[in-house]
């Protein structure tokens, strides 16, 4: 998916509506994982997590994570469907934006910073409905701040002065 005029990095497009399919799409297509020295085994720790508890938190979010061997950060890929990805979430939707995190035990208080700026980032049902609206029009205005947090991998929450 091409994003500020370049091949993006961390996020693509789906086309599966099975999620652990998209999970795997995620994977495979955001090229940010390919520091995962073991991506099968990554998938799998994703997808065994998964079928302990569903990670669709709602409103058509999802936010699937697993561990992963070596890593000097924390990665994180975003995959955008239009039609939705059926997800088992908490509140029956499907999904449309599946975030996969990376992480290793060493990155703990960096996963937990990332998540929580994604989270507090979605939870806005203007930025949710704009990054859906990318898979149709191409448009990335006023998504600058988070599509920027995506490529650069640095996620923070802007404070409100």
């Amino acid at each position: 998916m091409k994003l500020f005029g370049k091949e993006s990095a961390a996020i693509c497009l789906l086309d599966s509506t099975d999620k652990y399919r998209a999970i795997v799409e995620v994977v495979e297509r955001c090229s940010i994982f390919s520091a995962v020295a073991d991506t099968p085994s990554f998938i799998r720790h994703v997808i065994a997590r998964e079928r302990l508890q569903s990670t669709g938190i709602g409103h058509g979010v999802a936010i699937a994570h697993g561990t992963a061997k070596g890593l000097d950060r924390v990665r994180i890929g975003l995959g955008i469907s239009h039609d939705g990805v059926e997800y088992e979430s908490f509140d029956g939707q499907v999904v449309h934006l599946l975030f996969v995190i990376a992480s290793s035990s060493d990155l703990q208080l960096e996963y937990l910073r990332s998540l929580s700026a994604i989270l507090q980032i979605v939870r806005s049902e203007q930025v949710r409905s704009r990054l859906t609206d990318i898979v149709q029009s191409r448009s990335e205005q006023g998504l600058e701040y988070f599509l920027s947090m995506m490529e650069e991998q640095r996620f923070e929450v802007q404070r409100a002065q």
